[in-house]
């Protein structure tokens, strides 16, 4: 087995022995999209898409860059908390496919949890109508998972304890989440949070979402989601390799 597997199939582990990670990989982001569509799902519909097709990606996204950026920015905390970096600077791969081995685990997780969500929309309560391109859905789901994991990590360089990392990651996303409409209808919003939305990179990933997989958005505005979510993200990993540390 080549030390990249060797790796990957060890952080894959861990992952799946850790209850938090469990729980708000797979369970947080269906039940957040049952409990929308229940409280807003009665709200008419545009264009001749229901109320749920347009909360579905953005539960999707939210999910994308909640889990992402917490998984990033804890496993480099406790990488340097757990002396784990120092066994790894020993290993035979250069950084960048250190980083890319915990990343594998990420987008794989974040590629279950979007399944999970789908699956969820097919509930009879819920009842989201996919795109006939909804498998292109995987796209922005990898994308977005490398710009938050990415996003992520260079937070757990930064900060020097799992706890104020995870408390970080908390503070930024959750606004990130209104400010961006994921969680509440831009429209309902100030117009200073219009304008601030146009700087966050979920709002970005939000647009990449909403034309594949439910249709509710132009192909324009997925292409240009995408363009900026994989741009950005691969500036974020490069910038991780570069400021990786090990203690």
């Amino acid at each position: 087995m080549s030390p990249f597997k060797a790796l990957t199939v060890s952080l894959a582990r861990t992952s799946l022995r850790d209850p938090a990670t469990m729980l708000f990989s797979y369970a947080f982001p269906p039940a957040l999209l049952v409990v929308l569509a229940l409280s807003m799902g009665d709200q008419p519909g545009v264009d001749g898409h229901d109320t749920v097709d347009f909360i579905s990606p953005n539960v999707m996204g939210f999910g994308v860059a909640f889990v992402g950026m917490f998984a990033g920015a804890t496993t480099i905390g406790e990488w340097r908390e757990k002396g784990v970096g120092r066994v790894l600077r020993s290993a035979p791969m250069p950084v960048s496919s250190i980083l890319a081995s915990a990343l594998a685990v990420a987008v794989v997780s974040a590629l279950v949890q979007a399944v999970l969500i789908v699956l969820t929309g097919f509930v009879p309560t819920v009842g989201v109508t996919l795109s006939p391109w909804a498998i292109l859905t995987v796209v922005p789901v990898f994308l977005g998972t490398l710009l938050f994991y990415s996003l992520g990590m260079l937070f757990g360089l930064v900060l020097p304890t799992v706890t104020a990392v995870s408390l970080a990651v908390m503070i930024v996303v959750l606004p990130m989440g209104f400010a961006s409409g994921a969680l509440l209808p831009l429209e309902i919003l100030p117009g200073w949070m219009h304008t601030l939305a146009n700087f966050l990179p979920l709002t970005y990933l939000l647009d990449a979402l909403r034309w594949p997989l439910t249709g509710v958005a132009e192909l324009s505005d997925a292409l240009i989601g995408i363009g900026v979510t994989g741009v950005v993200g691969a500036a974020l990993f490069w910038a991780a390799t570069k400021l990786m540390r090990w203690t």
